[in-house]
Formats: C-alpha cells, sequence, structure tokens
C-alpha cells in the first residue's frame, strides 16, 4: 500500500478503519485462524479415539479393559489433557506477535509500527520543528510504502530510532541560505537574512568600534550567500556559524621583530598570549629579541578575512642607513662610530590597508621628503688585538661543581658563586687584562683581581697559591692561581666574582656550571 508524502505530511491521509476498529476486530481475526487448526487437531484426535476404540475391542484383553472404568478415566484425562496444552501453546505463540506495518522506501526498512499514525505523527512532529525553528516544511523526495506485517513487540521501531532513520533513509532537505568562500559552501543557515547579518558582524568585529569611516571595507577572499537545501540537521544557529567563521582553522606565520617590539607587544598585536609564543619558539630568550630576529606564531585563520582601507595623511620618519669603514687604528673587533645618523621625515598621503585589524601595507599616492636621512658611519677595527686585551667575552675560570650560587647566604648577600674542585686544580683567567690585586685580604684569603680595562673586574678568591703579580697584563685563559681553602673557607673551592663599575653581579650570565 503506497502513501503520498504530501497526505501525510497535511495530515489529510483517510485509513480504510479507525485504529479502534482495527483493535476490536483483533480478536475475531485470530480466532477465524485457530478455529480451522482447532477443528482439524479435534478431528484427529476423534478418529485417533476411534481407531483405538475398535482396537481395544478385537484385543484379548477387550473384556478387562471392558469393566476397568479407572482405566478408561485416565486415557480419556490424559487425551483432554493433551489437546488443551496443544490448543494453549499455539494460542500463546500465536498471541506474542501483534498486527503491524513494515514502513519502506526503495525495499528499505525504515520503521515497524503498530499503527500507521504511528509513524505519520513522527512526521507530523518532524514538520512542526522544521516550522519553529526555520519557518518552512520538509520535503521527501521519496514516498513511504506502508505494508502489512506481524512482529513482536519489542521489534517495533521506537521514536528516536524512527526519526534518525527518516533522516537517513528518506532524504529530508530543508531550504536554506549558505555562506560560500571561494565557490565553496562553509556554513548553512535559515535564511538570506540571517547570513547577511552574520557577515556584516564579521565586519564590524574590525571596524564597529572606529570613530573614523574606511573608504573601503570588504572582504579578502570572494563572498557570497546562495540559496540551498541541506539535510535536515545541517542549519546552524546564528552564533554557531558566527564562531565557526571567526575562529577557523590555526597556521604558523612568521613574524620579524621590528624596532621597539617585545613579545608583550607582539602577542597584543596578534591577540595571542605570551605563553602561545614561548611554546611555539623554544629555546628564544623573550628578554633579548633582536631587531631583524623571525619567530613563530601560531595565529588563528578565520574562514573569512576583512579588508579595510583608510585614507591617511601623517608625517613619518625615514629610517637612516648605516655604512661600515675599516680602520687599522681600532684594534679588530672593535667598533666607533664617526658619524652619527639622523632620521629624515617625510609626508605621506595614501592608504592604509589592514587584514582583520592588521596593517599589512601601504598603497602611498603621493610622497613627499621633507628632511633627507643621514647616512650613520661606524669603523670597524683591523689592527690585531694584543692577546691581554680584553675580548669582552667571560670563560669558565676553573673545572668542577657549583656548590653555592649568588644571592642570599645564611642571612647575607653571597657575591659570588663557588666551584669545588681538588685542591690545586688550576684557576684560569676569564678574560685578559691587568692584575689589580695579588695577594691576602680578609675572609677571601688568597685572592687575585683582574681588571679588564672595560668596566669589568673578576675575583678568584680561596686560592692555595696566586701565580701572577700586580700590574701584571694576563691573556684569556691564562692560569693564574691553584685552588685552595684560604679566608674563611669551609673546604676546597674558587670563589668567583664578577663586577661591573664596582657592583657584584651574578656570575652565571656569563659563565655556565
Amino acid at each position: 500500500m503506497s502513501v503520498h508524502y504530501l497526505d501525510i505530511l497535511k495530515g489529510d491521509l483517510q485509513m480504510k478503519n479507525s485504529v479502534g476498529e482495527e483493535s476490536e476486530a483483533l480478536p475475531q481475526k485470530v480466532i477465524q485462524r485457530i478455529k480451522p487448526i482447532y477443528n482439524k487437531y479435534k478431528n484427529i484426535v476423534a478418529g485417533q479415539l476411534q481407531n483405538g476404540s475398535n482396537r481395544i475391542k478385537n484385543s484379548p484383553i477387550y473384556g478387562e479393559f471392558k469393566g476397568n472404568r479407572e482405566l478408561i478415566y485416565r486415557i480419556i484425562c490424559g487425551i483432554a489433557v493433551s489437546l488443551f496444552l496443544a490448543t494453549f501453546i499455539f494460542l500463546k505463540i500465536n498471541n506474542s506477535y501483534v498486527a503491524a506495518y513494515s514502513v519502506e522506501v526503495d525495499n528499505n526498512v525504515i520503521a515497524v509500527v503498530k499503527e500507521k499514525s504511528d509513524f505519520i505523527d513522527v512526521l507530523k512532529k518532524m514538520r512542526d520543528e522544521a516550522l519553529s525553528l526555520y519557518g518552512q516544511e520538509i520535503r521527501l523526495d521519496k514516498e513511504p510504502e506502508f505494508i502489512e506485517t506481524r512482529a513482536r513487540r519489542e521489534e517495533l521501531t521506537q521514536y528516536e530510532e524512527m526519526i534518525k532513520n527518516i533522516k537517513a533513509q528518506l532524504d529530508v532537505k530543508l531550504r536554506a541560505a549558505a555562506i560560500g568562500v571561494n565557490g565553496e559552501r562553509i556554513v548553512a543557515v535559515k535564511d538570506n537574512e540571517t547570513a547577511y547579518r552574520i557577515l556584516d558582524s564579521i565586519k564590524d568585529s574590525f571596524v564597529g568600534e572606529e570613530e573614523f569611516e574606511y573608504d573601503y571595507v570588504g572582504f579578502v577572499e570572494k563572498v557570497e550567500v546562495m540559496e540551498t537545501a541541506v539535510d535536515f540537521g545541517d542549519i546552524m544557529d546564528e552564533k554557531e556559524a558566527l564562531q565557526l567563521i571567526t575562529v577557523g582553522t590555526d597556521e604558523t606565520e612568521i613574524h620579524e621583530i621590528q624596532k621597539g617590539e617585545n613579545t608583550w607587544t607582539i602577542a597584543l598585536k596578534y591577540g595571542l598570549k605570551m605563553d602561545d609564543i614561548m611554546k611555539a619558539n623554544p629555546g628564544i630568550e623573550p628578554t633579548r629579541l633582536q631587531i631583524g630576529q623571525k619567530i613563530n606564531l601560531t595565529v588563528p585563520k578565520p574562514l573569512i578575512s576583512v579588508k579595510t582601507k583608510k585614507y591617511i595623511e601623517l608625517i613619518e620618519e625615514i629610517p637612516f642607513e648605516t655604512e661600515y669603514e675599516k680602520t687599522d687604528v681600532l684594534y679588530k673587533g672593535d667598533k666607533k662610530i664617526i658619524v652619527h645618523g639622523e632620521e629624515g621625515k617625510r609626508e605621506v598621503k595614501g592608504y592604509l590597508v589592514k587584514k582583520n585589524g592588521i596593517e599589512t601595507d601601504r598603497e602611498i599616492i603621493e610622497e613627499k621628503i621633507l628632511i633627507e636621512p643621514k647616512t650613520r658611519v661606524i669603523a670597524e677595527g683591523t689592527k690585531p688585538r694584543p692577546a691581554t686585551m680584553a675580548t669582552g667575552f667571560f670563560i669558565n675560570p676553573t673545572r668542577g661543581r657549583l656548590t653555592s650560587s649568588f644571592g642570599m647566604r645564611w642571612g647575607r648577600q653571597h657575591t659570588g658563586i663557588d666551584i669545588a674542585s681538588p685542591r690545586g686544580t688550576p684557576i684560569f683567567a676569564a678574560d685578559a687584562g691587568k692584575v689589580f690585586f695579588s695577594g691576602t685580604k680578609g675572609t677571601y684569603g688568597r685572592l687575585v683581581i683582574i681588571d679588564h680595562e672595560n668596566g669589568y673586574q673578576t675575583y678568584y678568591a680561596h686560592n692555595s697559591k696566586n701565580l701572577v703579580k700586580r700590574g701584571e697584563r694576563v691573556y684569556k685563559g691564562q692560569k693564574i692561581a691553584e685552588m685552595g681553602s684560604t679566608g674563611r673557607s669551609t673546604g676546597v673551592h674558587l670563589h668567583f666574582e664578577v663586577r661591573k663599575n664596582g657592583t657584584p653581579i651574578n656570575p652565571r650570565k656569563f659563565v655556565k656550571y
């Protein structure tokens, strides 16, 4: 039996018998089916009784049997009970099944229902849901058929499973508005009005709070709104669709450090956390970023990007260039500015171009130089450096293990670090310079101080033996003492200090232990 889906959705399906009438007719159908079977068994049993009676009459023991009424009663009761049990079992098996309908499309079973109205009610509820949420009726591309059958009650399809099967097999479609990017559909919403409202919200997120007006606001990609038919569950609400478009996916971008930038300003510019920058660049020192250094940024990539253009008139600085000149007046590795650079100025008219709020370009219409920049000139030394002249970099002064760090210790400031090793272990000059002190000095015990003639001094204390004298020039890595435990000391070790302009600073900024 075939029912058109329009009749189903409009509720105009005319059944031949009401649900109540079919329910009343069910016991009569069962009796009609059982009656011929019952009559058949009754005739068989009656025939068997007659045959048995004839045999008994012809049997030699008939005379004995004929006078034994108790035996006759037992046989009759056994036959009656057998007939009753056979009838009961048949009715029990037959009553475990109910009359039902198999709802099918293209020979695929969608549901098994007791009444046609069970399936029709589900379709109506789906229709009402579509009308409530999306303001339109669902459409079925194929018509379901109702085929009479019998089924156990537990085999009847439940409500939730029925909805799932209808959506999966009946190809239920809804008319919707799709937002497409470069020809590919990315989201579907209930109507065009919702789609355009989403696109306006995306634009407003970058221009809505600005006090000035932009000369152009648009999308980087080719964005269009189109009418489409989608599955019942594929229509997104407005908030969900906007979230999907704006969050999009992640991509890795390379950023080159500019003058005045640090990890905080970069994180602020891209809407990131400083921890995100550190995770994307393991091993970088955030306080020592250099101009021109490149770092990785993992930034959100929205599915739709907003491009803005704003007309600008401004005066900006022109950075000066730097030239290098070789000279034998300076030692190799030394540099000296001989001409200081000066930034120039220019007047610019044009358009400032941004992508998702970040400046990406400037379209210059007119440019006028107001002040020319002045090139900076730096002299680079070529004269061989004496071995006893400081390089500006320190090496480890001895071998051993760190036993005490720089900072507070036992309630007082520890002005250096302690490195322990066996007595007599060589101690070396951390950099070249001039011996400022060599002798015994209070709690330091035997002490060597080297002035590196660049604002830095290094201290080597608790020595067992000093090997250099005051005023002597030493080269980097030269042996200057042997490790001991003189002065106030708890064991054999080197107490090593680095001082800048007389102030102790942590040696571990320069050496590694």
